[in-house]
C-alpha cells in the first residue's frame, strides 16, 4: 500500500503470488547472465594478454633461433678453414670446391616472415622445425669437429713417431746405399748412416717410442732397437754402452746409450738406421726435414753433423 502526504486516497497495489515469482525469477536470471558476461569479458582481456605474451616468447625464441644458426654458420667456416689449414677432408668429404646447397620452401618462409617484422606469425610447428634443424647441424658440426680432432690427434703421434732427428754429433762417414766394404773390400747394400766421433759420445733417441731390444747381435755389436709405431722402426749399432731397457718408453732427445767401437766394425762410431715396415729406407729423407741440425761438409770429405 502507497499513502501519501497529502489529503488524497491511499494508492494500494496488489500482486499475484505468481507475479512475484516472475519478478524473482527475472532478477535472479538477469544477475547470472551479467555474472556470465563478466566472466566472459574477464576471460577474453587474460586470453587475450597470454596470446600477446605468447607471441613475444615466439619472437624471442625465434631470434634465439636466428643467432644460434649464425653462430653456427661461422662454426661452419672455422671448421672449412682448419680443415684446410690441415689439408685434410673428411670420410664424406665435407670440404668440397663445387659446394651445393641452398634454403628450403620453409627456409624461405620464414625469412619472408623475419625480413617483414612478423615473427609472432610463427607458429608452433615453425618453432619446432627450426629447433630439429638447428640440432642437427650442431650434431654435424660436433661430428665434424670429433673428425679434426681425431686427425689432429694422430698427425701428432704420427709425427712423434717420426724419427726426424740426428742420432749423435759427429762425422758422416758412409752413407746409405751400395759402397766397398771396409774391411771385406766387397760390393755390399750398407742399410744406414755411419756417424764417427769419439768413443762414448752420447747417442740419442730420434724419436718416441718403446725399446724393442737391447743386446749384442752379430755384426751390429751392441744394439738397440726402439718401435715408434706406424711400422717405424730405428737401429743403434757398435755402442759402447746401453743405457736403456727391453720395453722402456722413450722421448725423443733421451739419451740411450754411448758411442763404440763393437761388433764389425773400423773404429768408433754409430750405425744409425731406419725400418718402415720391415725395410731399410735411406735416414737422410728424414733428416733433411728437421731444421734443428745442421749439415755441412767438413774439409776431409766427410760431413759433419752439429746439433
Amino acid at each position: 500500500m502507497f499513502i501519501p502526504h497529502a489529503t488524497a486516497k491511499p494508492l494500494q497495489l496488489t500482486f499475484s503470488v505468481s507475479f512475484l515469482l516472475f519478478l524473482i525469477g527475472t532478477w535472479t536470471a538477469l544477475t547470472l547472465w551479467a555474472g556470465y558476461l563478466s566472466n566472459q569479458h574477464i576471460d577474453y582481456w587474460r586470453i587475450n594478454a597470454e596470446n600477446k605474451l605468447m607471441k613475444l616468447k615466439v619472437v624471442f625464441f625465434a631470434q634465439q633461433i636466428r643467432k644460434s644458426q649464425e653462430m653456427l654458420d661461422q662454426v661452419r667456416e672455422n671448421d672449412a678453414h682448419i680443415r684446410t689449414l690441415l689439408e685434410m677432408k673428411s670420410k664424406k668429404d665435407i670440404i668440397e670446391y663445387d659446394g651445393k646447397g641452398g634454403p628450403t620452401k620453409e627456409q624461405s618462409h620464414d625469412l619472408s616472415l623475419f625480413l617483414e617484422g612478423k615473427l609472432d606469425e610463427l607458429t608452433q610447428q615453425d618453432i619446432f622445425r627450426q629447433t630439429s634443424v638447428l640440432h642437427e647441424e650442431t650434431r654435424r658440426r660436433l661430428e665434424s669437429f670429433t673428425e679434426v680432432l681425431t686427425h689432429v690427434e694422430h698427425e701428432r703421434a704420427l709425427y712423434k713417431a717420426v724419427p726426424c732427428s740426428w742420432p749423435c754429433m759427429g762425422s758422416l762417414t758412409s752413407t746409405f746405399g751400395y759402397r766397398t766394404h771396409p774391411l771385406y773390400n766387397s760390393t755390399e747394400f750398407h742399410s744406414g748412416l755411419d756417424i764417427a766421433n769419439a768413443r762414448n759420445t752420447p747417442v740419442y733417441a730420434t724419436a718416441y717410442g718403446t725399446v724393442h731390444l737391447c743386446d749384442w747381435q752379430p755384426g751390429y755389436g751392441r744394439l738397440i732397437i726402439v718401435d715408434h709405431g706406424y711400422g717405424y722402426r730405428t737401429y743403434f749399432g757398435h755402442l759402447q754402452k746401453i743405457m736403456v731397457k727391453p720395453g722402456e718408453h722413450i722421448k725423443r732427445g733421451q739419451l740411450i746409450g754411448l758411442m763404440g767401437d763393437t761388433g764389425t766394425s773400423t773404429g768408433d762410431h754409430l750405425h744409425y738406421e731406419i725400418q718402415v715396415n720391415g725395410q731399410p729406407v735411406n735416414p737422410a729423407r728424414f733428416l733433411k726435414k728437421h731444421s734443428g741440425d745442421i749439415v755441412q761438409k767438413s774439409l776431409d770429405g766427410g760431413i759433419n753433423v752439429r746439433q
